[in-house]
């Protein structure tokens, strides 16, 4: 599939701001799955350089710094992405029994332990060992918890912060995508499963009676790494085996890695986000 994507994040400031330094994860990745095609990053005040870079998961991040006096920061990235249909072999058995080699190994090291926004707590524990999951297959497996977290879980838009901690949505049982996430890798790396977090976009054909939850095309998702087969995206909030709909921004350990604008600034100014995503397949 051949998309187009446009998105823009707006901080407009109670006063006058300077220095303001940001990196961005808004440019989509090229992997075995889908290709980026052509990235333009515009902003408003323009600034004459951006940098760009790989960070430590091989995403690419861009560089740029508005030293000038501004009340209004504008970021607009507009992308066109190629995704291809995964072919791989998914009724081999992903066998459990070859995790434990992976812990020796230091590429899914990170993808194994907790992070900043995902604690491998004792309420997790818990919770996974009162869950009935296939302990043989490693697919099957992960595919049980995700289903555990479609169906046992409402999605409440509002409902958490981005920094609500995993141990809060397993108490309130409610959440948004990036919630199921951490969730899901919690769950997972608990299991032994090498499991990243994933941010990009969701494309869904337009309906006469969608929503705006609908209408929202950023979303979050995670990869698990199954033995004999690869790493392998999974959607807890609906349910699915990622496919050419969705379109891959950057993989981290959670959110905190892969955040789309990160930044500082001067001033004593409060800022107001606005964001808006559109994206339109082209064929």
């Amino acid at each position: 599939m051949y998309f187009s994507v446009t998105h823009t994040t707006c901080y407009k400031y109670s006063k006058v701001v300077t220095d303001s330094f940001n990196d961005a994860h808004l440019c989509p990745v090229s992997d075995n799955f889908q290709i980026c095609e052509e990235f333009l990053l515009e902003t408003n005040p323009s600034v004459k350089t951006v940098l760009r870079r790989l960070d430590f998961f091989t995403n690419q991040v861009h560089h740029f710094e508005v030293l000038e006096p501004h009340r209004l920061l504008q970021v607009v990235a507009k992308s066109k992405v190629i995704t291809n249909e995964d072919f791989r072999d998914y009724t081999v058995i992903s066998d459990a029994c070859t995790l434990k080699e992976l812990l020796k190994d230091e590429q899914y090291y990170d993808f194994l332990q907790a992070s900043e926004r995902v604690a491998l707590s004792s309420p997790v524990l818990f919770e996974l060992s009162h869950l009935q999951l296939e302990k043989s297959d490693v697919r099957l497996h992960a595919e049980g918890i995700m289903r555990f977290i479609y169906t046992d879980f409402e999605y409440s838009s509002g409902s958490t912060q981005v920094d609500t901690p995993v141990n809060r949505v397993l108490e309130t049982r409610k959440g948004v995508c990036q919630d199921f996430a951490h969730l899901m890798i919690a769950l997972c790396r608990a299991s032994g499963i090498p499991t990243r977090y994933v941010s990009g976009y969701f494309y869904v054909e337009k309906r006469m009676t969608e929503t705006a939850d609908d209408n929202s095309a950023s979303h979050a998702w995670v990869e698990c790494f199954l033995p004999c087969i690869g790493w392998v995206g999974y959607d807890p909030t609906h349910n699915r085996r990622v496919d050419s709909t969705y379109i891959k921004l950057a993989i981290g350990r959670d959110y905190a890695d892969v955040r789309p604008l990160a930044g500082t600034y001067k001033g004593s100014s409060s800022a107001e986000l606005s964001v808006d995503v559109q994206v339109v397949k082209i064929t």
